[in-house]
């Protein structure tokens, strides 16, 4: 086994049991595959078609909000691909990434840190994003009454991440940190960081003054205030981040390319004047979708290998 594979199962080995134990479980997938992939399906025009195309995400949020933005998602991508497609919810960010190299899962919604983990693990491929991936941003939050205002004042306070696996909820914020503000997460806070395992978990943490400061993909901010959940007297926001690339919708490579076609044209044909689609767009938070390729992800690549966090 090569020393990133080493790497990858080390980091995704909690959970993964118990995940591979359920999906074995889930009903057929057909994996008579030959050359570059082989599966395929009706619209992918490819050879035998599978019983099920298995989608996922990254747990980014509680599992009902997840349910609710993959629902309509599931029924508009069977009609356009022909067969059935199953979403398939795992128990953390480290086994969509395992998971996806298992093939228990041919294409996983993953943020751009969890992207780099599966293509040095196994070579997955980047299809497509929303246009606000393009330029994501995270923010800094703190408990009104810690006295932080910026996030200079963070050093010697309590402090949360997301998941350890997350792009804008630790691998940015955890860069910004240290390459804006000069504060290393590991020695100059008031303890070891918290990781909360989801950017709505970091916001409760805060609020409820569990830690002083946290960080977290703005877009969820945005949504928990929109929708009157988070206390605005007892957390506010300090800083936002420089733009950087993100979420993708990653193919397993051994996904037959005509399928992966067929999967990214589905996204990149959503049109906000087409109602269906709009519910789609809006559950998902974007105008439309984008082409990605792999150059997009070489920079979070770079900043995770200078982090220690990819090896």
């Amino acid at each position: 086994m090569s020393k990133s594979k080493t790497w990858a199962a080390s980091i995704v080995a909690v959970g993964i049991a118990t995940l591979i134990g359920a999906l074995a479980g889930c009903g057929k997938h057909k994996d008579n595959q030959s050359g570059a992939g082989g599966s395929g399906s009706a619209a992918a025009g490819g050879g035998e078609a599978i019983e099920t195309v298995r989608v996922s995400g990254i747990p980014n949020e509680n599992p009902s909000e997840l349910q609710r933005k993959y629902a309509p998602m599931v029924e508009y991508l069977e009609k356009k691909l022909g067969a059935k497609v199953e979403y398939v919810p795992v128990t953390d960010y480290g086994a969509a990434v395992q998971a996806l190299s298992a093939g228990k899962l041919d294409f996983v919604w993953l943020g751009g840190f969890t992207h780099v983990q599966s293509r040095v693990m196994d070579g997955s491929i980047p299809l497509c994003q929303r246009d606000i991936d393009r330029e994501f941003k995270s923010i800094f939050i703190a408990n009104t009454g810690s006295g932080i205002k910026t996030p200079a004042d963070i050093k010697g306070k309590t402090f949360a991440f997301g998941s350890k696996g997350s792009t804008s909820g630790h691998l940015m914020p955890r860069y910004f940190l240290n390459s804006e503000f000069k504060i290393d997460p590991e020695k100059d806070l008031d303890g070891a960081p918290v990781y909360s395992g989801a950017h709505d978990a970091t916001v409760k943490m805060v609020e409820s003054g569990k830690v002083a400061a946290g960080a977290l993909d703005m877009q969820v901010w945005e949504r928990l205030n929109n929708e009157k959940k988070v206390d605005t007297s007892k957390v506010t926001v300090i800083w936002t981040t420089p733009p950087f690339v993100d979420y993708v919708w990653t193919a397993r490579k051994d996904v037959d390319p005509k399928l992966q076609e067929a999967f990214k044209q589905a996204f990149l044909e959503l049109d906000p004047g087409n109602p269906e689609h709009k519910v789609i767009l809006d559950l998902q938070g974007a105008k439309k979708f984008v082409p990605a390729v792999p150059a997009d992800f070489d920079k979070i690549e770079q900043v995770a290998r200078s982090s220690g966090l990819l090896k």
